[in-house]
């Protein structure tokens, strides 16, 4: 899936032009006709001015560019698409507007057109963004092998930080985890102050049984950007695989809480860590402080059936049965696939002499058991 020179370590890259993306195109297309930002009424109007410009000349490459660009920027692909062809019927040579088709092609499932898009600007030059984006379709189209060879011709092409990641991510998406830890591992000695390739490093060691390390890496990732919940997402979920980092991660999820007050999930897994450290053998914690933010999270966050467990389990701990059974009932109505609420729940029904209604949780247990 990967070259031999790859699984074997990075030798350094020629570097070359920075990649180009979508979006400074589309900024700069923005102000050239007059808009940062249309929303509402206002984007109905600059709708109707585009298209109007593009009848009165409807052989122009500018204005059909720009009413690509700005329904691109609307979210609308398929309507984008037309006046970018008819630009690029006007103006072949125009890699921009090439580039912003394929990528609408791509991002709308019409892979054939955006690979065929691709290989022409190829023959014009060879460029690592074409051979990333060219991933994109192959990965697109389930061509594993494939989409791996021009992810990393991109990377050695031009090791950006988006190149490399896209490199890791894929090889993470395929199990190839050990060549994925090693382009982390260089993505980060490159790019130190990335916070997403942090992440990348911590959950190519988790994959790996590299625990310690993995805390580390998303440990690393939380300081650099508090304000990326992934990190703290995987912190969250893998707060006992490391008991060296167990307080570490305590302390940052409690940073995260104060940082983003209304944040649910911070509040769920700063409370799950919370707990832990309260049912450990020997410790004094208290059991109202996860309480608490649990309460908070499903506050914020209603819905949030893992946190109505997690009270559930709370509740259940402190013989509070009948507080504990509302959480599992709740949990079991916003996920009907949580197999672990219906099994506690029907332990409580069981246990407080209601045997019909306990019979139909552990039945919903085991169908969901064998699935």
């Amino acid at each position: 899936m990967v070259t031999a020179q790859f699984r074997d370590g990075f030798a350094e890259p020629r570097p070359e032009e920075a990649v180009r993306t979508l979006w400074p195109v589309l900024l700069l297309c923005a102000a050239l006709a007059g808009f940062a930002g249309p929303a509402g009424e206002d984007a109905t109007r600059r709708e109707q001015t585009l298209l109007a410009e593009v009848r009165l000349h409807p052989q122009s490459f500018q204005p059909n560019r720009v009413v690509g660009e700005f329904y691109i920027q609307q979210h609308r692909l398929s309507a984008a698409i037309p006046y970018l062809e008819k630009a690029r019927q006007i103006d072949f040579s125009n890699y921009e507007n090439a580039y912003d088709l394929a990528l609408a092609y791509l991002q709308t499932g019409l892979t054939a057109k955006s690979r065929e898009v691709i290989t022409e600007l190829l023959r014009e030059k060879d460029r690592a963004e074409l051979h990333n984006l060219l991933g994109d379709v192959e990965e697109a189209e389930g061509h594993v092998d494939q989409a791996a060879q021009q992810y990393e011709t991109a990377a050695r092409m031009d090791p950006t930080e988006k190149n490399l990641f896209d490199l890791g991510s894929d090889l993470m998406l395929h199990r190839g985890f050990e060549a994925a830890l090693k382009v982390f591992v260089f993505a980060t000695e490159r790019y130190p102050q990335s916070a997403k390739l942090r992440v990348g490093l911590g959950t190519a060691h988790y994959s790996l049984g590299q625990y310690d390390d993995a805390v580390a890496s998303l440990c690393q990732a939380v300081d650099l950007d508090p304000q990326d919940t992934k990190a703290l997402d995987f912190l969250g979920k893998m707060y006992d695989v490391s008991p060296r980092f167990a307080e570490e991660v305590t302390a940052r999820l409690a940073h995260f809480v104060q940082i983003y007050p209304d944040n649910a999930a911070a509040h769920y897994y700063y409370a799950i860590s919370l707990r832990k450290r309260t049912l450990a053998p020997g410790s004094h914690g208290a059991p109202g402080q996860a309480e608490t933010h649990l309460l908070r999270a499903v506050q914020l966050n209603p819905a949030y059936a893992d946190a109505h467990f997690e009270l559930g389990l709370l509740y259940e701990d402190e013989k509070q049965d009948a507080k504990a059974i509302q959480q599992y009932q709740l949990a079991t109505k916003l996920r009907a696939d949580l197999s672990k609420a219906h099994y506690r729940l029907g332990r409580l029904y069981q246990k407080n002499g209601q045997p019909a209604l306990a019979q139909k949780e552990f039945h919903a247990f085991e169908t969901l058991q064998t699935k």
